[in-house]
């Protein structure tokens, strides 16, 4: 029993020990960074460079210095905080200089870079001193927009019109060489499958590396299409001659084709036998010396989605 409670007090005063020693050392750790914080060091902070008062009829070609180095002489805690917050030197293109006709040059002098800065931190050196920049003539021009989109519907529906690209055309600036040349802009490429309703979807325009230095007036487009059931039709044409010379007739056999067609289920019912034309045309004979005449649609109804001649071959008689 008792030397169990002695086993208990030594713990404790073992754990007392420890404890102490790392107050100890924390305390001592504490003192040890201030003191050092509170020494002067050289070093090397980097910079953001950020161009402001571009004209809008020009812009910035090729690759600028984004990043600059300044070699600085300061205390610890002001080296530590500058490194933290890193800063951001602007560089005011209204006060550039030119160095010939397409480029110019901004020299960084201290006061640009100091009043980045924290006080009482001395500049040593800056790295890039001077800051090339090539300038180019900025241009904007309206282009047409086309959809590399693709669709398969569910059986039984179809585009009851043509797709529409809204906007159909957009303003893209840039560098006047790039806009010259760029005629179209295109979408995404996208396949939509088993559609059976109406079509609305936002798309993106693509931008490839050589159209990075470009701007879009919008970066999406929207595709917008009516969608609607389709059904099959069957319709008997009459056959029409077309350049039979002046007293020739002519008997088809036979004198009515069939013409089977689909259209949208809400049109199906507009559409009649008037609305077609199928004719044999004589000078395809005069030219080859067919026995027969090859049926061709003459006019069809915009309603009308796809067709096929049901009979290919007219037979005729011919009398002078």
């Amino acid at each position: 029993m008792i030397k169990g409670i002695k086993s208990v007090f030594a713990e404790l005063y073992k754990g007392r020990k420890i404890n102490t020693f790392l107050i100890f050392f924390i305390v001592s750790f504490m003192i040890w960074t201030l003191i050092k914080l509170s020494n002067t060091y050289t070093d090397t902070i980097k910079m953001n460079v950020e161009y402001t008062n571009l004209s809008d009829d020009k812009i910035l070609l090729g690759s600028q210095e984004n990043i600059i180095e300044a070699q600085v002489k300061t205390t610890g805690f002001r080296m530590l905080r500058q490194k933290f917050f890193k800063s951001t030197v602007e560089v005011d293109l209204k006060k550039v200089n030119k160095l010939k006709a397409a480029e110019t040059f901004y020299v960084l002098t201290d006061n640009t870079i100091d009043k980045h800065l924290y006080r009482e931190i001395e500049i040593l050196k800056v790295s890039p001193d001077t800051l090339f920049l090539k300038l180019g003539k900025n241009k904007t021009k309206e282009v047409p927009v086309i959809h590399q989109l693709a669709f398969t519907f569910e059986n039984g529906y179809n585009l009851y019109d043509s797709l529409k690209i809204e906007p159909k055309t957009i303003k893209i600036s840039g560098p006047e060489d790039v806009i010259d040349a760029q005629k179209v802009v295109y979408t995404e490429i996208k396949q939509i499958e088993g559609i059976n309703k109406d079509i609305n979807l936002e798309v993106k325009l693509l931008k490839n590396d050589s159209l990075k230095r470009l701007t879009y007036s919008t970066s999406k487009v929207k595709a917008i299409a009516k969608v609607d059931k389709f059904t099959e039709g069957k319709l008997s044409i009459p056959l029409r001659i077309v350049n039979l010379p002046s007293g020739y007739s002519i008997k088809l056999f036979p004198k009515e084709v069939n013409i089977i067609f689909t259209a949208n289920v809400s049109d199906f019912n507009e559409i009649s036998a008037n609305d077609f034309s199928i004719l044999c045309d004589y000078k395809d004979i005069e030219k080859t010396n067919a026995s027969f005449f090859i049926p061709k649609l003459g006019k069809r109804p915009k309603k009308v989605k796809s067709y096929r001649i049901d009979n290919q071959k007219i037979n005729f008689l011919i009398k002078k």
